[in-house]
């Protein structure tokens, strides 16, 4: 419930939900991988080479 505050108070929920939209999952995923989430699919990774476009991340660390 924490994070659901997180995101819509946000200043970067546009690009959050953008992104969602884009790849067809929720704001808060996007908002879980941002902040160091673990990814478990490509489209995971995809999202944070997006994230990382916007500026919102500065790195993808491999694992």
């Amino acid at each position: 419930m924490k994070s659901i505050w997180k995101v819509w108070f946000s200043r970067r929920r546009s690009i959050y939900v953008r992104i969602a939209r884009k790849y067809h999952t929720t704001p808060w995923r996007v908002y879980y991988l941002g902040h160091g989430g673990v990814s478990k699919n490509n489209k995971d990774i995809k999202i944070l080479e997006e994230l990382q476009q916007n500026g919102v991340i500065s790195h993808i660390y491999p694992w």
